[in-house]
């Protein structure tokens, strides 16, 4: 049995099912030879004879068929095997760390979250929110697997080398107001109307570089009375009336944590927006439990 083959069982089954070598052959791309050649061996091998020749074909003994149940046998373990094999090369599994920047954190992640734990149950996965550049030192580090954040293009920022990036989308700023401010009444804003009044600055680095930068470019000079890193504080101090903001970032609900509401108004700026991208270590194929990630991620902000 050591001399019999997956092919030799093979060409079995195609001259049992055709009644014919030369048939067989012809189905099986290889010559009539090859395939007359296998079933002599296999007979040889088996001490028994497969077939009796007839004028009308080839027709099996009893031996035949008992070697043509276990060749089907045999097919049939060997497509379970391929089944199971292409299940296993499926299966996303294994440990995930995500990094994400804080602002971009609670308005993304969650629905990210909740969509690739629906699809991939056995991934073990865990996330931390931080600042863009404890993002990319993460990364660097090997502590996170990926990082969305933000694309600035500022000089405190240092280029990403070494990080291979996959943009999501752009979001345009746009302005936080007290509802019964002076700028509340307008439909849109400028920055030059929020120049005149207090800024509650969103400081979370490069975030505040980014702000200030807008104003900058516009020649203005932005009257900064407070500066935050948290997003829900910049909502709680314009809700309690102390200032103006700038963020990217939306909420369904404009009302801080207090319940206290605010306005949210355009900005009439020449702007592309700030981007949102993906960062992964460069110079390796993403694992399939990445690559499910970042798919994950664009299909949810599409």
């Amino acid at each position: 049995m050591s001399d019999v083959s997956l092919r030799q069982l093979e060409y079995l089954r195609a001259i049992a099912r055709l009644g014919s070598v030369t048939a067989a052959a012809r189905e099986l791309f290889v010559s009539q030879s090859t395939v007359s050649t296998a079933l002599t061996d296999l007979e040889a091998a088996l001490g028994i004879a497969l077939f009796v020749r007839t004028p009308r074909g080839m027709r099996l003994t009893e031996s035949g068929r008992h070697a043509l149940a276990v060749a089907d046998d045999v097919r049939a373990s060997l497509e379970q095997l391929r089944e199971s094999a292409h299940r296993e090369r499926e299966e996303v599994e294994g440990d995930l760390t995500v990094g994400c920047y804080a602002t971009i954190a609670p308005i993304l992640l969650p629905k990210v979250i909740a969509e690739f734990s629906r699809r991939y149950p056995r991934v073990r996965l865990s996330f931390v929110e931080a600042a863009h550049g404890a993002l990319l030192d993460d990364l660097l580090g090997s502590r996170i697997d990926l990082a969305v954040t933000y694309h600035y293009e500022l000089a405190s920022v240092r280029p990403p080398t070494g990080v291979a990036t996959q943009w999501l989308r752009s979001d345009p700023p746009y302005a936080l107001v007290p509802v019964d401010g002076a700028l509340s009444a307008k439909e849109e804003l400028t920055l030059a109307d929020l120049a005149t009044e207090p800024l509650i600055l969103f400081d979370l680095p490069p975030g505040g570089d980014y702000f200030l930068g807008l104003f900058d470019r516009a020649g203005l000079t932005p009257n900064v009375r407070f500066r935050t890193g948290s997003f829900e504080m910049v909502r709680a101090l314009v809700a309690r009336g102390l200032g103006n903001a700038l963020l990217t970032q939306r909420t369904v609900l404009e009302r801080s944590y207090e319940n206290l509401p605010y306005a949210t108004r355009e900005l009439d700026i020449r702007s592309e927006g700030l981007g949102i991208e993906i960062m992964r270590l460069a110079g390796r194929k993403p694992v399939r439990r990445v690559q499910a990630f970042i798919d994950v991620c664009r299909e949810a902000v599409a």
